[in-house]
C-alpha cells in the first residue's frame, strides 16, 4: 500500500510540475529574479516599510512624517505592481495558485468540518 501511494504521490508530482501553468509560473519567477530593475524596486520598498515602521514607533501613525512615509510606500508598492515583470508572475501565480486550492479542495474538502453557513 505505501510503495502504491509513494508512486502515485511521485506521478502527480511530475504531472504537476509539468503542467504548462507551473512550468509558466517558474519561468515567470526566474524572470524576476533576472530584472535588475525590479531587484532595485524591491529593495526600496524593503528600506522604505524599514522606515515606516520605525517611524510608527517613534512618531505615531497620525504624524505628518508617517504620512508621509505611507505615501512613499504606496508609491513604491505601485510600482512593483505595475512592473510588467512582477505582473507576468502575479498572474501566473494566481492561475497556480488556483490550481493547488482546487486540487486541495478535490482531495481534503470531503474531510473538512463545514462551517456554520454551509449548514443552512
Amino acid at each position: 500500500m505505501e510503495n502504491n501511494l509513494a508512486k502515485v504521490l511521485e506521478e502527480f508530482k511530475g504531472a504537476f510540475d509539468n503542467d504548462p501553468r507551473v512550468i509558466a509560473m517558474k519561468k515567470a519567477e526566474e524572470k524576476l529574479y533576472e530584472d535588475p530593475e525590479l531587484i532595485k524596486l524591491v529593495l526600496k520598498k524593503n528600506a522604505i516599510e524599514d522606515q515606516y515602521q520605525m517611524v510608527l514607533k517613534t512618531k505615531g501613525e497620525k504624524s505628518e512624517e508617517a504620512k508621509a512615509v505611507e505615501k512613499e510606500l504606496y508609491e513604491i508598492k505601485l510600482a512593483l505592481d505595475t512592473n510588467p515583470t512582477a505582473k507576468e508572475y502575479n498572474d501566473a501565480f494566481i492561475v497556480v495558485r488556483d490550481l493547488t486550492m482546487h486540487i486541495d479542495d478535490i482531495v481534503f474538502g470531503p474531510y473538512r468540518r463545514k462551517s456554520i453557513a454551509e449548514e443552512f
